[in-house]
């Protein structure tokens, strides 16, 4: 109360009043009067409760403060709880007991040394499991000044607390390999952005249930970029359902450790993960124990093998790494990166627009996608409806969802006359003021809004160079060109329905499903075009010589025409990635009632079971997919004159074509085809020359372009502020 009286609300003003509250009760109870004081209301409480025995009356007091704490909620006084239809029940109690661990992991922070800390995070957490309420006010208080201290205590040290894990060991289970290994860098290094630090061997942790001979002769793998949100969270705090999912597949997982900001900003992250897969790839698995491109056969001949078949994974902001590491390989022109089998993709991060309102575009895709799954009829209706007097109520969660079945358990609990009932249905919302889910769910209990602006603060404060948020597609890959979506390999999603992230998953699948429809129309035009060239029609058709697509070298008047090229390569155009059915390709899962994280949640919700189990079964499916051979034209390969062509057709002949690359007249990070038409941003040097000055020069197509001199800026824009200032509070004489 003094601190609100005198205007500065202060935990230092706060301590200050229990302190003298403390020594005055102290001073009273010690120097007070024996006899009664001369007050009726005391006298009268003296002789109703006098005969009591003192505990009786400290448990009536505890009591009558609790009752007196709550005297608004019997009137029915109270404020209307947010949370009440938000999630499912299970997903709610799992929040609650997230909660006090981050509560208690909070209040026990300061303290030294480790164990103590590890114990009294135990002790703490009991507390605020009976006050669900405190442990609410301290999440929040320390949400709003998140640092990177107070994010990794929250989100690591409960995953890694040896109590905890003790607790959660059945998920886990025993495995013969779950350790920590290092994967070395590729022996041509990528372009980086960070030219003057060293690059070290990359961190990573590597599970199987199998034998060491079994790890060393198998062909699969699983890669996976954990999520932390850029700033924490080790594989190790991810070890519970990635534990099951190598039990469930038999299949060895690496987890990458990339760095974390703000000690390695971005694009650090983005460019680790590509240099690890692509030495996995490029050693054919070797730099993480496999036996890499040479076996010896039964008679000891020393065999070459086939390639090993790579499914990623990424949660979170793993997810968005992801991506740019499947981007990296289709813009990697000189040389071939076979990109991964498949792509698994659970609540990534693909936008860092914290927008507001959802451009009329992105509605489109999601009502599009609505239609392909039940579980997305909801996520629609709370984006075209509101309630009456009541904009902001949340449409009700089942009490329930099977994630595996698709089923949503809709019933009414049998207390349900006694809750307060949902305001009636409202009018239809006008297409340009739908909330983005970022806004919608910005109450979520596990990712606040003050969470995701500090979390981009630090990822993208230290940067080599200020991020572009308008035209960086490694940032941002839910604006991706459609160039690079269309030769995307099987992507599935799985995310939550009340997740501040869940139109970045669905925009994005709708993004890459459109462009796959197009590919796979243009791709039977070429098969029926190819059909009549072999029928005798010659080059009748969608083949221009006159004007050739820019990578398609065509033969002079007189050699082999087109079509005749297109009939040679019948086997590459039969297997090229375009001939995939989109709906095949592109699939998403949407979670009734369900929000961020919840596959770290496996110990404490049945649906995280289900979820883990789920995407086993993807995993499985993509390794025995018959047709995965069918990824040709995804990267710059031998078909890559082929693909260029289609995407050119796509272009002329489309209605709605293919954008590329660039973006308002903008570039990405990395070149496509390493020669971009316009220069990136200024801290990649095309030509491979890492200045050691600012001011340095790098190339573009026009020739010399002169790098930002961010020194010089800096102090221009301090000088600015200063003049500034000197105008705005001078003081006259």
């Amino acid at each position: 109360m003094l601190d609100h009286a005198l205007g500065r609300p202060s935990a230092g003003l706060k301590r200050l009043e229990v302190i003298a509250v403390a020594l005055f009760s102290a001073y009273i109870l010690r120097r007070g009067p024996e006899s009664d004081p001369k007050l009726r209301i005391v006298q009268w409480i003296n002789k109703k409760f006098g005969h009591l025995p003192a505990w009786k009356i400290v448990f009536g007091t505890l009591a009558s403060t609790f009752i007196l704490n709550n005297v608004f909620l019997l009137l029915y006084l109270n404020a209307p709880e947010p949370m009440a239809r938000m999630y499912t029940r299970n997903f709610y109690r799992a929040t609650y007991v997230i909660t006090s661990l981050d509560a208690a992991c909070l209040t026990a922070m300061r303290i030294r040394p480790k164990p103590l800390r590890d114990f009294m995070t135990l002790i703490f957490m009991f507390f605020y499991l009976l006050r669900p309420e405190a442990a609410d006010s301290k999440v929040k208080k320390h949400r709003t000044f998140a640092s990177v201290d107070m994010m990794r205590t929250s989100w690591e040290d409960r995953l890694l607390n040896p109590y905890i894990r003790l607790i959660t060991l059945f998920p886990r289970g025993f495995l013969n390999f779950r350790r920590n290994i290092t994967i070395s860098r590729p022996e041509q290094p990528s372009i980086t952005s960070f030219p003057r630090v060293e690059l070290k061997p990359i961190k990573a942790r590597l599970y199987f249930s199998g034998t060491a001979k079994e790890l060393r002769r198998s062909k699969q793998l699983i890669l996976q970029l954990p999520g932390g949100g850029f700033v924490t969270m080790s594989p190790k705090c991810h070890d519970d359902y990635v534990s099951m999912w190598a039990r469930q597949t038999k299949i060895p997982i690496v987890s990458i450790d990339y760095g974390k900001a703000p000690e390695h900003p971005y694009p650090w992250g983005l460019e680790e993960c590509f240099d690890a897969y692509r030495s996995i790839v490029e050693s054919n698995g070797e730099t993480v124990g496999f036996e890499g491109w040479y076996t010896t056969d039964e008679k000891g001949n020393r065999v070459k093998k086939d390639p090993i078949k790579i499914v990623m994974v990424g949660d979170s902001a793993g997810g968005n790494l992801a991506v740019g590491v499947v981007m990296r390989c289709l813009e990697t022109h000189e040389k071939l990166i076979q990109t991964p089998a498949g792509l698994i993709l659970m609540y990534p991060c693909l936008s860092f627009d914290i927008a507001c309102w959802m451009p009329q575009e992105q509605l489109s895709l999601i009502r599009a996608e609505s239609h392909k799954s039940l579980s997305m009829a909801h996520l629609i209706d709370s984006k075209s409806t509101i309630k009456k007097l009541s904009p902001l109520t949340q449409p009700e969660a089942p009490r329930r969802i099977d994630v595996l079945k698709g089923e949503a358990d809709r019933s009414k609990s049998w207390y349900h006359w006694f809750r307060s009932q949902p305001p009636p249905a409202g009018p239809s919302i006008p297409s340009s003021l739908s909330m983005t889910s970022r806004m919608s769910y910005f109450t979520d209990r596990i990712i606040a809004p003050e969470m995701m602006r500090a979390m981009a603060l630090l990822y993208l404060g230290g940067s080599p160079e200020p991020a572009d948020l308008a035209s960086d597609y490694y940032l941002s890959p839910v604006i991706a060109p459609d160039e690079l979506l269309v030769r995307f390999p099987k992507t599935y999603f799985i995310c939550g329905e009340k997740d501040p992230f869940v139109d970045d998953t669905v925009v994005f699948a709708g993004r890459m499903r459109d462009n796959k429809r197009k590919a796979r129309k243009e791709w039977d035009r070429m098969m029926r075009r190819a059909n009549a060239a072999d029928g005798g029609s010659g080059s009748q058709g969608p083949f221009n010589r006159t004007n050739p697509p820019r990578h398609l070298d065509l033969p002079n008047p007189g050699e082999q025409s087109m079509p005749d090229r297109i009939r040679a390569s019948r086997e590459v155009l039969q297997k090229h990635i375009f001939s995939r059915d989109p709906d095949s390709m592109v699939q998403v899962k949407i979670l009734e009632g369900i929000s961020h994280a919840f596959m770290n949640m496996v110990s404490i919700l049945p649906e995280a079971v289900q979820a883990t189990r789920l995407t086993s079964n993807w995993f499985l499916d993509m390794f025995a997919d018959k047709e995965a051979e069918k990824n040709i034209g995804s990267c710059p390969d031998a078909a890559e004159d082929l693909t260029e062509y289609m995407i050119d057709e796509i272009n002329r002949t489309d209605a709605t074509p293919l954008r590329s690359p660039s973006v308002n007249g903008l570039g990405p990070y990395y070149p496509m085809y390493g020669a971009p038409m316009h220069s990136p941003s200024p801290h990649i040097r095309l030509n491979g020359v890492q200045p050691d000055t600012p001011g340095g020069r790098v190339w573009g197509a026009e020739g010399e372009i002169e790098q930002l001199d961010v020194v010089k800026e800096k102090h221009i824009l301090e000088r600015r502020r200063n003049q500034l200032a000197s105008t705005l509070y001078r003081q006259d004489s």
